[in-house]
């Protein structure tokens, strides 16, 4: 069971009743913007959350993801993901996808802060990378925001919406997380 709660939000595991509210997050204008696919349908979206729901903890090559709920109203705004890239070397890759309508209010940034913690913490991750689209300027602030560093710089490496894409792979390590997410003495 995964449950992890901040100040505003709820991170948890996806349900079938998110359904409506993930579908209708996926198909807002933009939404999918930097991603290789488009909008899914809803049985698209059904697949996926129940995929998600039923993905074992730490599974190897395939993205983990979770709901990210406002408490107030217990209401998905988002998800957040992970991919245990290998385990005996234990790294990762993360990803957040939240509602535009909860844009600039602090809560991807309280979201990911969040799931990181859990990654690190309880998944016993070393390191782990993020990746955006070179156009995602709101991505790479993120990543900054969270203490990632530039790492990588590839051109062309992504082909859709008939157009060659750019991306950028950020990186952060467990002790350099630790370090900049300590109490001040």
């Amino acid at each position: 069971m995964i449950r992890i709660e901040t100040e505003r939000l709820i991170l948890r595991r996806m349900r079938e009743s998110d359904l409506k509210v993930y579908h209708a997050i996926d198909n807002l204008p933009g939404h999918c913007q930097f991603l290789s696919r488009g909008p899914y349908t809803k049985d698209q979206a059904r697949e996926f959350i129940a995929t998600a729901r039923d993905l074992p903890l730490g599974t190897e090559g395939q993205y983990l993801h979770v709901s990210v709920d406002l408490k107030l109203t217990s209401t998905m705004i988002g998800n957040v993901c992970i991919k245990v890239e290998s385990q005996a070397h234990r790294q990762g890759d993360v990803g957040w996808f939240l509602s535009s309508d909860h844009g600039g209010q602090g809560l991807a940034t309280e979201a990911c802060r969040a799931w990181l913690d859990f990654c690190f913490g309880t998944l016993d991750l070393h390191r782990i990378t993020a990746r955006c689209d070179s156009k995602n300027t709101r991505s790479r602030a993120m990543m900054e925001r969270l203490g990632m560093h530039l790492e990588a710089s590839f051109r062309e490496i992504a082909f859709f919406d008939d157009v060659w894409h750019d991306q950028y792979t950020y990186a952060i390590l467990e002790h350099q997380w630790q370090a900049s997410n300590s109490p001040a003495e």
